[in-house]
């Protein structure tokens, strides 16, 4: 009997559901390896601005406060999503491409509620929930319009970075995420984006051919644009 109602919390746990039945509930996850050790890692050794540095594994101790600051991550950019600025590179003018991207706000540990954890396969996941306020429905409502299209992009990194190399997977599926809305938008080639994104939904990660995948879905809204025209 024991047995059956873990399983069955672990059904709970691992159910691929993003909103719940209560109504302004976002519910999101995060996962980390209960037996890989992040000691030797690049993410101890990189400051803040270097890379593509996002999700802060290194803030925690231990795999489950590295699988809550993933899902914590992944919640704020559900709820506030990320400012970003692109400018792309040239090789006249032997400039380098420059995407810059951060987290819009925070919506305080507090302010979260634990839903379920489980462990399978040596993955512990943890699932967090937060109750939309009028303040922040009011704030996501703008992107469901019909003016900001649903876009959806992928992104990779290498494999040997471990699990921390899907926060460079997630950087990069995002920049992809704000140029395929520009391309389906804009008639000429872009000097200079800046605005935000909001994700939707938990990003979805895979490996196969030493590379992480990560797969984003959610909506960009341009604030600045400068064009060739």
């Amino acid at each position: 009997m024991k047995s059956r109602l873990w399983i069955l919390a672990l059904l709970f746990v691992y159910a691929p559901l993003t909103l719940a039945g209560k109504e302004g509930l976002i519910i999101i996850y995060g996962e980390y390896p209960v037996v890989q050790e992040l000691r030797g890692g690049r993410f101890e050794e990189r400051g803040k601005g270097e890379g593509s540095y996002l999700i802060d594994y290194a803030g925690g101790e231990g795999y489950k406060e590295k699988a809550f600051a993933e899902a914590f991550h992944f919640l704020n950019a559900n709820v506030f999503g990320y400012t970003f600025f692109y400018k792309p590179g040239s090789i006249l003018m032997k400039t380098e491409e420059i995407f810059e991207l951060g987290l819009r706000g925070n919506i305080g540990k507090e302010n979260v509620s634990l839903v379920g954890e489980g462990v399978s396969k040596n993955i512990y996941r943890v699932k967090l929930g937060f109750q939309i306020t009028p303040s922040v429905s009011r704030w996501q409502s703008a992107f469901h319009s019909n003016t900001i299209r649903f876009t959806e992009s992928e992104g990779t990194s290498d494999f040997y970075t471990r699990w921390e190399g899907r926060s460079d997977a997630l950087y990069e599926a995002l920049r992809n995420l704000v140029l395929t809305a520009a391309k389906k938008e804009l008639s000429s080639k872009p000097l200079l984006l800046r605005g935000d994104v909001l994700l939707q939904n938990n990003p979805e990660f895979s490996v196969g051919a030493g590379r992480h995948y990560c797969k984003v879905q959610g909506f960009v809204n341009f604030v600045e644009v400068v064009t060739y025209d």
